[in-house]
């Protein structure tokens, strides 16, 4: 049983943005994490950007580089012949070799308080790649407020450290603190619980198993600094025939509700000849409100999958990404930020009873 939305909306389009990168275009804008500050509601989306192609004989993989504090957009030419272009997010290479054929950053962007309008679309240097372990993009990021402090996880991707997890902090939206890789190869969707429990942090993980003993599952982890993390613990596995049957990952953080902790996750089903990445719908889970790391309800099926035209058709096709949540606690009623077909984004106003009869919990 699925969720009927309450209201949505496209709040984001490729072409409501112009590039950052010369000889580029932006071909996606998803994927925001999003947080109330003030009167206005802020969201960190993902800017994908990727060369204006001028020969169908090369492949063509953009990344940063930096000559002192100046930052040099480059592009680095392949020659096409038997580079795998099936999956556009990736560019497969006959020796396994993986590039990307576009890079990202991030933009801030400020909603009014409804989470209707887009009041404005910031490009912040700050929240383009700073480092070498950036070097090919930073993507996905989730916000995670805790005190007067609000914790950024976001993907960094280079040639040489792959595809990690990193942090960044700021207190005003206006200055960011880069706080370096926090898990390394290959581990994505890493969201905080919003409170500390005994002192430490808690976060939920997607480590990527390269010999795929155990499928991508969501792992939690504990840290005293938010930097340094162990005792890891797994929390929700996919299931084999399902329609998370391939891979799960957190999608924003938790939700502190009477019943427990709301967890929105992302789950996918297996490929096809016509779907060569799966389909990826949303879903949710309820943790125990004292551990945490203990579920006591999940999506039997999927809670909102891919149907409208924005989210079967795209950039990468039949993809709902949920990455941001906003609670309104008087009407109870959840906003919920996604990414769609990885092009734009979207959101969805859910009523949080809804949600809980989806679970089957009173």
């Amino acid at each position: 049983m699925t969720v009927a939305p309450l209201e949505e909306a496209v709040l984001l389009r490729p072409k409501d943005l112009a590039p950052i990168g010369p000889d580029h275009q932006v071909v996606g804008v998803f994927n925001p994490a999003a947080v109330r500050y003030g009167n206005e509601i802020l969201l960190l989306v993902r800017v994908v950007e990727q060369p204006v192609r001028s020969s169908p004989h090369q492949v063509v993989s953009p990344r940063v580089a930096w000559r002192g504090d100046e930052r040099i957009w480059t592009l680095d030419t392949f020659d096409a012949a038997g580079v795998d272009t099936s999956d556009p997010r990736v560019l497969q290479f006959p020796d396994g070799r993986v590039r990307l054929p576009h890079i990202s950053h991030l933009r801030l962007v400020r909603l009014d308080a409804s989470a209707n309008l887009v009041k404005e679309v910031v490009a912040l240097p700050q929240l383009q790649p700073q480092h070498p372990w950036e070097e090919s993009g930073i993507e996905d990021p989730r916000i995670t407020q805790i005190g007067d402090i609000y914790y950024i996880t976001y993907v960094a991707i280079s040639r040489h450290l792959g595809v990690t997890t990193a942090l960044m902090t700021t207190r005003d939206f206006v200055t960011f603190e880069r706080h370096g890789i926090i898990f390394p190869t290959e581990n994505k969707d890493v969201v905080l619980l919003p409170e500390r429990r005994n002192g430490d942090f808690i976060a939920f993980h997607r480590p990527i198993p390269h010999t795929w003993v155990s499928p991508p599952s969501i792992t939690a982890s504990d840290s005293p600094n938010a930097t340094h993390w162990g005792n890891h613990q797994m929390v929700l596995a996919p299931r084999e025939g399902r329609w998370d049957s391939v891979k799960v990952g957190a999608g924003a953080p938790p939700i502190r509700l009477p019943q427990g902790w709301l967890l929105i996750y992302h789950g996918v089903d297996t490929p096809t000849v016509e779907n060569p990445v799966g389909r990826y719908c949303a879903g949710a889970i309820l943790l125990d409100g004292d551990d945490p790391c203990r579920v006591l309800a999940r999506s039997d099926e999927p809670m909102l999958v891919p149907q409208r035209a924005h989210e079967v058709e795209g950039f990468v096709p039949n993809v709902i990404f949920p990455t941001g949540t906003l609670l309104d606690e008087e009407t109870q009623v959840l906003t919920v930020l996604l990414g769609a077909a990885d092009e734009v984004v979207t959101m969805q106003r859910l009523a949080v009873q809804d949600v809980l009869n989806h679970l089957g919990v009173e």
